[in-house]
């Protein structure tokens, strides 16, 4: 089923083809690339009540038909992944769906953050930062993850993260949602540091999710 002409699904050949992809390059990721909408904002930057969740985690979605043949199956590693560590479930968009995603080119990186309810959401993925590990950032963010670093429970007096639970996890600094120690620095000094300085330069590598990210998804949405 197409949309219009210009939203796709992802097809059985994106998903082979996304056994060659690279899996192994960082984030590429920009500031302020998570989206609150005002109704979201109302309720706060967690998610915790139901209606912030995708019911059951199934996220119904459109993908535009810019994407080149590589990118798709980019996208379906990321989609495959989340199908077989988490129970959240990207399915293509019925015509009974009013709450989905539309994944397309629309303005660098970005996607609107949790299930805010009332029609579509815009999920971007543009050239400059598509890959694998940036995919997985932002689908996190749809599923109603903020970054690491700007958790409620982290000490910014000093710019410096504490430990603390999440979800029954503590503070993660190789989560995949974690900016590099220099994201969105004007004299390229720290903005974020750990408490261990030998971890600083490593934050904001990863390329993949951590076994706590995997273990938050799955308690939020009672996998």
């Amino acid at each position: 089923m197409i949309f219009a002409n210009k939203h796709q699904f992802l097809n059985s050949v994106d998903f082979f083809n996304a056994n060659f992809v690279n899996i192994n390059e960082p984030l590429r990721i920009s500031v302020n690339d998570q989206r609150f909408s005002l109704k979201r904002q109302k309720r706060g930057s967690a998610v915790i009540f139901e209606n912030d969740k995708w019911p059951n985690g199934r996220i119904p979605y459109v993908i535009s038909s810019t994407y080149t043949l590589y990118q798709r199956a980019i996208i379906a590693r990321a989609i495959a992944a989340y199908t077989a560590r988490t129970c959240i479930r990207f399915t293509p968009r019925q015509l009974y769906d009013r709450d989905y995603i539309i994944i397309s080119k629309t303005d660098g990186c970005f996607a609107d953050f949790a299930h805010v309810g009332g029609g579509p959401q815009q999920v971007s993925l543009a050239d400059e930062c598509l890959n694998y590990a940036t995919v997985i950032h932002e689908l996190m963010h749809v599923i109603g993850f903020i970054h690491e670093h700007q958790r409620a429970n982290t000490d910014f007096e000093k710019l410096t993260s504490v430990k603390l639970s999440y979800y029954g996890e503590r503070y993660d600094y190789f989560s995949i949602m974690h900016y590099e120690s220099t994201e969105g620095s004007r004299n390229g000094k720290n903005t974020v540091e750990a408490r261990i300085q030998a971890i600083t330069p490593l934050m904001g590598k990863s390329s993949d999710f951590s076994s706590s990210d995997i273990n938050r998804i799955n308690r939020a949405y009672k996998c």
